[in-house]
């Protein structure tokens, strides 16, 4: 793999735009996983600084 080539590795096209993905170095098989868990950890945040203010 040439050095021009590794940017083009989590290159995707949708609707004939073209965008990186991401990091190609993920933890999950899909986005929706990752932003599930992000979005799981932002509640218990959220709730954590509701009971300790509270």
């Amino acid at each position: 793999m040439t050095d021009k080539d590794s940017q083009n590795i989590d290159l995707q096209e949708e609707a004939g735009a073209k965008f990186h993905r991401g990091s190609a170095l993920s933890l999950f098989k899909s986005d929706r996983a990752e932003d599930m868990l992000a979005l799981l950890f932002a509640l218990l945040i959220a709730l954590g600084v509701y009971v300790l203010i509270k």
